[in-house]
C-alpha cells in the first residue's frame, strides 16, 4: 500500500516537517499490542510529566511577565498603573519585545515538550514512524497534533467531511485555534481590574494572571497528549477493522460496508488522519480499482437491509468501531450507529459504544472485530 500522506496532508509548512522528521528520526517502537497494565502505567507517567512540565514553563513565563510588568510599574512609574501606554512608548516597547521573546521560547518548550512524549508513547507501543507503510501519515498526523495544528479541511479518498458543516463553525474554530491563551489572558486581565478597584490591588493584576498561564499550559498539553495517543493507537484499531471487513467475500456486503463506513467518515465533521488511514487500508482489502469513494448511503441503505442477519451484524459492528476510530462520535455518527443498529435488529446502547473507546484508548481489542 503506497502512503496515503498524500489524501490528508500533501503540503506541509516548514515547521510540520520539521516536526514530522523529529519523529521519524525516533526508532521503531519496543512495545507490541495489547497493551498490558504495565503500559498503560508508562504512559499515563509519560502524559504526566509532559503536563507537569508544561505547567512550570507557564508559571516561570507568567512570573516573569508579571514580575517584569509590576517592576516597571514601580520602578520607572511610581506605582502609577493609571498611565497609558503611550505615555511612554518606548518603555513598553522594550518590553512587549522581551516578553515576544519569552512566548517564542516558552512555544518552543512545548512544542518539544509534546514531540518528546510522543516519541515515548511510541516506542511504549511499538509505532514504526518510518520505513513502513502508512509510516509517513501516521508521523504527519502526530506531528500536527503536537503542534496543535487542525486537521486539513479537504477531501479524503473523494469524502468531504465538512460538507454538512456550516461555514461559521469552521471560522469559530480557526479563530479559537488563533486566539488562544492571549484572548483569554486579555479578558481575564480586564475583569480582574473591574474587580480589584484599588489602584494599589491593581497593580498587582499581572501577577494573578499566573495561575493561568499555568493551566492552560497543562491542559493544553493535556488534551494534545489524548489526542496523540488515540492517533498512535488508531492504526491498532485499523488493524482489527480491516481484518473482520475480510472475513466475507459477498459483494452487496462489501458494498454496504463501503458506503457504510464512508457516510461514518463524512458526518464526522473531521479529515482525522486515523480515517484516512482506514479508508486507504479497505479501498485495498476489497479490492477497488479506485482511489475515490462515491458515497451514496440512500442507496446502500437498502442494501444493507436485503443483508442476511450475521450480514447486518457484522456491518453494524465493524461501523461502530469505525465510528470512535478519531474519539467521540459526533451526534450525525451516532444517528447512523442507531440506524445501523436498527438494520441489524438489536436495540442501541450508549455503552457498546463507550467501551469501544475505552478498548481503543487502552490499546484492546475491539470485542467487536473479534
Amino acid at each position: 500500500m503506497a502512503d496515503p500522506v498524500d489524501h490528508y496532508a500533501p503540503e506541509l509548512n516548514a515547521l510540520e516537517k520539521r516536526a514530522r522528521d523529529y519523529l521519524s528520526s525516533a526508532p521503531a517502537g519496543s512495545g507490541k499490542l495489547p497493551l498490558t497494565k504495565a503500559d498503560l502505567d508508562r504512559l499515563a507517567a509519560i502524559r504526566n510529566r509532559a503536563v507537569i512540565l508544561a505547567t512550570i514553563s507557564g508559571t516561570i513565563s507568567g512570573l516573569i511577565i508579571g514580575g517584569g510588568e509590576i517592576w516597571i510599574r514601580l520602578g520607572f512609574l511610581g506605582g502609577n498603573d493609571d498611565r497609558s501606554l503611550l505615555d511612554d512608548p518606548w518603555l513598553w516597547a522594550a518590553f512587549y519585545a522581551i516578553v515576544g521573546l519569552i512566548t517564542v521560547v516558552e512555544i518552543v518548550f512545548l512544542y518539544w515538550n509534546a514531540l518528546s512524549a510522543i516519541t515515548k508513547i511510541g516506542d511504549v507501543i511499538g509505532l514504526a514512524m518510518k520505513g513502513k507503510p502508512a509510516s509517513g501519515l501516521i508521523a504527519t498526523g502526530l506531528a500536527r497534533s503536537a503542534l496543535e495544528i487542525p486537521n486539513p479541511h479537504r477531501k479524503i479518498y473523494g469524502i468531504d467531511p465538512y460538507a454538512d458543516l456550516p461555514r461559521w463553525r469552521l471560522l469559530l474554530w480557526n479563530l479559537a485555534y488563533k486566539a488562544k491563551v492571549g484572548v483569554t489572558s486579555f479578558v481575564l486581565r480586564i475583569l480582574l481590574r473591574r474587580v480589584f478597584a484599588r489602584a494599589i490591588l491593581r497593580g498587582y493584576v499581572p501577577l494573578l494572571a499566573v495561575p493561568l498561564y499555568a493551566v492552560w499550559n497543562a491542559w493544553i498539553t493535556w488534551a494534545v497528549m489524548r489526542e496523540a495517543r488515540l492517533r498512535a493507537l488508531g492504526p491498532y484499531g485499523v488493524d482489527q477493522i480491516v481484518e473482520k471487513a475480510g472475513e466475507r467475500n459477498d459483494e452487496p456486503w462489501r458494498t454496504a460496508l463501503l458506503h457504510a463506513t464512508g457516510e461514518m467518515v463524512r458526518r464526522s465533521g473531521d479529515s482525522h488522519p486515523t480515517y484516512v488511514l482506514l479508508l486507504a487500508r479497505l479501498l485495498e482489502k476489497l479490492d477497488r480499482d479506485r482511489d475515490e469513494i462515491e458515497v451514496n448511503w440512500e442507496t446502500a441503505r437498502q442494501e444493507a437491509r436485503a443483508l442476511d442477519g450475521d450480514g447486518r451484524m457484522a456491518l453494524a459492528d465493524i461501523v461502530a468501531c469505525v465510528a470512535v476510530l478519531a474519539g467521540q462520535p459526533a451526534k450525525a455518527q451516532m444517528e447512523l450507529l442507531c440506524e445501523l443498529d436498527e438494520i441489524a435488529g438489536r436495540p442501541h446502547e450508549g455503552e457498546r459504544i463507550a467501551k469501544l473507546r475505552g478498548a481503543l484508548i487502552d490499546g484492546q481489542p475491539f470485542s467487536e472485530c473479534k
